[in-house]
Order: structure tokens, then sequence, then C-alpha cells
């Protein structure tokens, strides 16, 4: 009897320990082995002057700042830095700034922080960039100092002219007013004519407006060419010119109705007054 209590004992004690680890590991889910952190280092050969009015979406690498982290031993884990503004002058919309990844085994990685075209009247600013780790990895002080120089002012104005619509009239059906083509011409402040600033055969016409000078000028429909006008129909075609200016709050649009589909031609049916002043703010208004 003393022989069989002895081992009930033991087993309970092995149990007992046996639960106890098992325990640890499921409170934590993560190993009781503690590694000292690894350090990351920083660099970057990137240029610190950059032109914002020269940006291109066609070569958008010459405006990157490209960060690089380097370890000086392989890790079992990835190592995940963020690239993050650390000081200076631009906003969160002047740049965007990416994330560093050394995947586990391998000792380095990089990745970049883009600089933006804002068409915000700025002047000079700068940037300060430098790398936080989200885990288990020391980083090595760094700071990356960058000058953005020369705003970018968009001075484009986006202009879309339609007329789309549908007519019917005893067995005859149009389905679309797209056969129908408008033209815009563009008139100085004395209606001296300049040229087309939308003159295609799409529908609807759409293209952008820039480089003017200073001054008054005037927007005018053109009806070039109506293939319904010898059929009777009397309806009206509802022209409306549209605009908009990225980086800028200025959008709106102006309609008319003066053309019909018996119409044969047609200019100045919508006039629509444009103003321009320092290059690149529109005013845009009924005549």
């Amino acid at each position: 009897m003393k022989n069989i209590i002895n081992k009930i004992g033991v087993f309970a004690l092995a149990c007992l320990a046996f639960t106890s680890c098992e325990s640890e590991d499921d409170n934590t889910g993560d190993s009781v082995i503690n590694y000292s952190p690894a350090t990351v280092t920083l660099s970057s050969s990137s240029p610190t002057m950059f032109d914002e009015s020269a940006i291109n979406a066609d070569d958008a690498s010459t405006f990157q700042i490209e960060i690089t982290a380097t370890l000086a031993s392989a890790q079992p884990v990835d190592a995940v830095i963020d690239l993050v503004k650390s000081g200076g002058t631009a906003s969160s919309s002047d740049y965007e700034a990416h994330t560093i990844t050394i995947p586990a085994g391998s000792l380095t990685g990089s990745a970049t922080v883009d600089i933006l075209q804002t068409g915000d009247i700025e002047g000079s600013e700068t940037l300060q960039i430098t790398g936080k780790s989200r885990a288990n990895f020391n980083v090595t002080p760094y700071t990356f100092s960058a000058t953005i120089e020369n705003d970018y002012i968009n001075d484009q104005l986006e202009l879309t002219l339609s007329w789309d619509g549908a007519a019917s009239d005893g067995d005859v059906t149009i389905d679309s007013f797209c056969d129908i083509d408008f033209d815009l011409i563009l008139y100085d402040g004395a209606f001296g004519y300049l040229g087309y600033v939308l003159g295609s055969s799409a529908c609807p016409e759409h293209d952008f407006l820039s480089g003017l000078p200073d001054g008054t000028y005037y927007l005018v429909t053109d009806l070039w060419s109506n293939p319904y006008s010898g059929l009777g129909f009397t309806d009206t075609i509802p022209v409306t010119l549209s605009w908009d200016q990225e980086f800028f709050d200025n959008s709106g649009s102006l309609s008319t109705d003066a053309y019909t589909l018996s119409s044969a031609d047609g200019l100045g049916g919508l006039i629509v007054v444009l103003e321009v002043a320092n290059g690149y703010n529109y005013t845009l208004s009924a005549f």
C-alpha cells in the first residue's frame, strides 16, 4: 500500500508540473525565450532638393526619397520600419511616406517617400524623415532632410461641353443627339477670334485651357453640324458647359436651351465670360 501511495504522489507532481508549463504557453501564445533586439541602420543617397513644379507622372522616381534599412545579421522574423515625418514645414498633403520591410533571412530592404504636387501656394518647405520600428528592433538615430521649392500652381481649367439627349416624332426616333457636332470657341475681350478650345467631333467635348494672359475672354458655343435640321423636330438640345480646376475650389456649369433639333447652325447659343487673374485664377459667369 505504501508503494502505491508513493507512485500516486509522483504522478500527481508530474501532472502539476506539466500543467503549469502548458498553462504558461496558453496564456501568452509566445515563446518564453527572450531575444536581444537587432539594430536597423537607415541610409539614403537621394537628392535633398525637389522642384515641385517639375514633378511629372512619367518620371516619378526622380521625385522620391529612397531610404534603405540594413541589418548586421539576418533575423528569423521580418523587420518592419515605418518612414515618418519627424520635422519640417511640409504638410501631410506634400508627401506620401511608405514602409520598409526587411524579410526574414534578409539583410536589407527599402521604401520611398514620394514628393507630391499640391497646387497650393506655400513657398519653400522643409521635410525631415526618420524611421520607426513596429516590433522588437532598434533603429539607429537617422534623419533625412529635404527641401521642396517652386510651388506647382495648376493653371489648367478643365472644360466639358455636353449635349446628349433623345427625341421622337411619329415613326421617327432620335436615340442620341451625339450625331450633332458642337464646338467651343475662345474670343478675347473685344470679341476677337482666338481659336477653338473644344473642336473635335467627340460627344461630349473635353479638353483643358491654360496659358492665357490675365484679362477678360469669352467662351462661345458653335453648332458645327446637325444632321437632323431638316426633319422638322422642334425639341430643344440641352447644351451644358462644365468646368473644374484641380487643387482649387473652382467648379461649376452653365446651360442653354437656345438650340433646337431644327437649328442648321448656331454661333453664340451659349456665351460664358471668362476672367483670368494671376495666370491661374479663373472666374466663369453667364454673359
